[in-house]
């Protein structure tokens, strides 16, 4: 009877295991949708090699991962059966309280969205909603109105050894955001700058965005080792301050050992619109300016309010970038000058007992498509 309950017992343990890897039968979106939900809680599905209209969304809960075959390998994308304008994710993952604190990790795909040149579709490719830990990493990713990445509500993890090309529509002249990064609209008592907490953003390719990354309500995120290059129509890294529909601005950012050169239309190569940051060893390229610090341009809000506006650029440290070449300072619009003054809302020297945090990030390592 001891023998009999043992061996139940490991068939058990060995089939739950099992169970927590499935293979999709194709990579269509309904195939890997039923590998989904044949899951009892966190494990892995793992698309095969081919290519497939991506139709509607999927729908994944945090603490499941998505890993394709590698982006040269596993292609969804958006065509006749999805009408030109329709705004909508590929992948959208999401937690909230009680949500699995297991990793969820989408690896390995080619996405794009809708390449129609009239398109005004705001579709992103992969969106997550308060996931608590999460990686994005070896992705392809083209072609999207809103985002490649969209990051929302009480979400920390990185994205890494991605590419984004072209997500910038002109039809809609708005959005176009390589990773956009949004807060759960409060203002934090407990950031640490060179914490774990943040969106972190590393090892990146940023072809043809409007802004490579984009922030507001709260947000905090870390930009680092990235290529920006071929930006579209304005700044290329990017910070909202209050504004725009948002409870309140971005909290904090973090950018540092960026590369951006090679506009397709001149413009800052970083603008920041409020909350704080340390910004440092940066190389600029080609553009006529570097780094700007501003009020927001949300015209529904004073801003000839007098010093301090709520959630404006303050605590602000910039050093050691360089332009062309040449060492930079920041610059601050004529507007903004009565609200941001060197030594009291920023600083052109490193942040005092600021350390970075672990690089590369702990949790990009270990993947499918890691090197050894």
């Amino acid at each position: 009877m001891l023998h009999f309950a043992l061996m139940a017992g490991l068939l058990l343990l060995c089939s739950v295991t099992h169970a927590a890897e499935v293979t999709a039968a194709s990579p269509a979106l309904p195939d890997i949708q039923v590998a989904v939900d044949s899951l009892d809680g966190p494990g892995t599905v793992r698309i095969p090699a081919g290519e497939a209209e991506a139709v509607g969304t999927l729908k994944v809960p945090a603490g499941v991962s998505i890993i394709g075959a590698g982006a040269e390998h596993t292609k969804l994308f958006r065509g006749a059966q999805t009408e030109i304008h329709k705004s909508g994710n590929i992948i959208h993952v999401t937690g909230g309280e009680g949500a699995a604190d297991t990793l969820t990790q989408i690896a390995g795909l080619n996405l794009i969205g809708e390449t129609h040149p009239d398109s005004k579709a705001q579709d992103a490719g992969i969106r997550l909603d308060n996931v608590p830990r999460f990686r994005v990493d070896h992705c392809r990713l083209e072609s999207f109105g809103n985002a490649a990445v969209m990051v929302r509500g009480n979400t920390s993890g990185v994205v890494d050894h991605c590419q984004t090309v072209d997500v910038f529509r002109p039809a809609i002249n708005n959005l176009g955001y390589g990773v956009a990064v949004y807060g759960i609209g409060v203002w934090r008592e407990d950031l640490e700058p060179g914490g774990p907490g943040a969106v972190f953003i590393e090892d990146c390719e940023f072809i043809g965005s409007r802004h490579a990354v984009a922030s507001n309500n709260g947000a905090w995120y870390v930009f680092r080792h990235n290529h920006i290059h071929q930006n579209a129509k304005t700044q290329a890294v990017d910070a909202h301050g209050h504004g725009y529909g948002s409870k309140v601005g971005t909290q904090y950012v973090e950018v540092y050992e960026n590369v951006i050169e090679k506009p397709r239309q001149d413009a800052p190569a970083m603008l920041f619109r409020g909350g704080g940051g340390a910004v440092f060893n940066n190389t600029v390229r080609d553009h006529s300016s570097a780094i700007g610090l501003t009020l927001d341009y949300d015209s529904s809000i004073d801003w000839s309010a007098p010093y301090p506006i709520d959630f404006q650029v303050r605590d602000f440290w910039v050093w050691d970038n360089t332009l062309n070449g040449e060492p930079v300072e920041p610059f601050v619009p004529s507007r903004s000058a009565g609200h941001i003054q060197l030594g009291r809302d920023y600083n052109t020297e490193p942040k005092p007992g600021y350390t970075p945090y672990t690089y590369p990030h702990p949790l990009a390592s270990g993947g499918p498509f890691d090197e050894e």
